[in-house]
């Protein structure tokens, strides 16, 4: 039996609920920024050690740190000391930045021609709603809620433990959940 830690969705997760789905890259991708943030300001990490941390191919770190230096989040070092490293600050870096550079489809479900509306589309080549769809609105909102969550968080702020990680979630959510009711 597990204990309550007394946060909703850290309860959940506990239990084996699903919370969110997140596609591998991102998650891998987001670890790897991890590893990153914790060797700021000091030597770049070679891919083999970051590989080795996370458990992944050497292979399939440097596809995701090549995707994130594209991306500007990340920079390559040559030489005997050479590497990769953060290109700035931690705390300048979002979650929804990372997520962002690593996602093949994106967060945002915004109009008619987004992927959400292409991938449900039923035996048809399009979705049979998409000139008044009553559903769309609620993938809208909740992906803007979602994003706009994500762009508050930094790679700073997840360097801490699982229950202080959860806590800064939750502070952003109920400061969102302010502004909102005043809006």
């Amino acid at each position: 039996m597990t204990k309550e830690s007394g946060i909703p969705n850290m309860d959940r997760l506990a239990k084996g609920e699903e919370v969110m789905k997140v596609t591998a890259q991102e998650e891998y991708g987001l670890r790897c920024m991890l590893q990153l943030a914790r060797n700021f300001g000091r030597e770049p990490l070679v891919s083999r050690m970051i590989s080795e941390q996370e458990g992944l191919s050497i292979d399939y770190v440097t596809k995701l740190l090549m995707l994130l230096r594209r991306a500007n989040l990340v920079e390559s070092v040559r030489g005997t000391k050479g590497g990769y490293a953060l290109s700035r600050d931690p705390h300048s870096i979002t979650i929804g930045q990372v997520i962002q550079s690593l996602s093949t489809e994106g967060l945002i479900v915004t109009s008619a021609d987004s992927h959400h509306c292409n991938h449900f589309s039923g035996q048809l080549d399009e979705c049979v709603h998409l000139e008044g769809c009553g559903i769309r609105p609620v993938w809208v909102t909740l992906s803007k809620y979602i994003s706009g969550l994500l762009e508050q968080i930094s790679l700073a702020d997840l360097m801490g433990e699982e229950v202080e990680v959860m806590g800064v979630f939750e502070h952003v959510a109920n400061e969102t959940e302010a502004l909102d009711k005043q809006i």
